[in-house]
């Protein structure tokens, strides 16, 4: 991993890309990434292999998901020169219907936590794989409901 980094100790490549994905434009977030991306989602379980498709991906979370959904960093777990690590939440609103999974807008908030592992190649993101919690988010936003609580004995 590159060792520049800003004043808050993030590499600045990290920082550009966070900054990608919050500003919700597509071209933002792959100026960020290399043209063979591949972007590997095990909340969805979707693997998507090049920009095109990744592109695809940003343009419905926008328009199936949440119009002000905002990422933040957690913890960094840097590896190598080309591993990375790091744990983030995802938070918004869900104001979208998404027809092609058949889930309605519910206009709940959501706050979803999870960690992305991946590859750097020349400072842009090779490859990336997110692990995050599909039921949480469903919970959260009411397309699903609570487990109950365990039985008490």
């Amino acid at each position: 991993m590159t060792s520049d980094t800003g004043r808050s100790g993030i590499p600045n490549w990290m920082s550009a890309y966070i900054d990608a994905w919050n500003s919700h434009d597509p071209a933002k977030v792959l100026a960020c990434m290399t043209e063979d991306v591949v972007f590997d989602d095990k909340g969805l379980g979707e693997r998507l292999e090049g920009t095109d498709a990744v592109r695809a991906l940003l343009l419905d979370l926008t328009q199936s998901m949440s119009s002000d959904y905002r990422l933040d960093w957690g913890e960094l777990i840097v590896g190598t020169d080309d591993l990375w690590g790091a744990e983030w939440t995802m938070s918004g609103t869900n104001d979208r219907e998404d027809k092609a999974r058949g889930l309605p807008n519910t206009g709940r908030r959501f706050r979803i936590q999870g960690l992305s592992i991946g590859r750097l190649r020349d400072g842009k993101v090779a490859e990336e794989h997110l692990y995050w919690n599909m039921a949480d988010y469903m919970t959260q936003v009411g397309l699903m409901p609570e487990a109950p609580a365990p039985a008490t004995v």
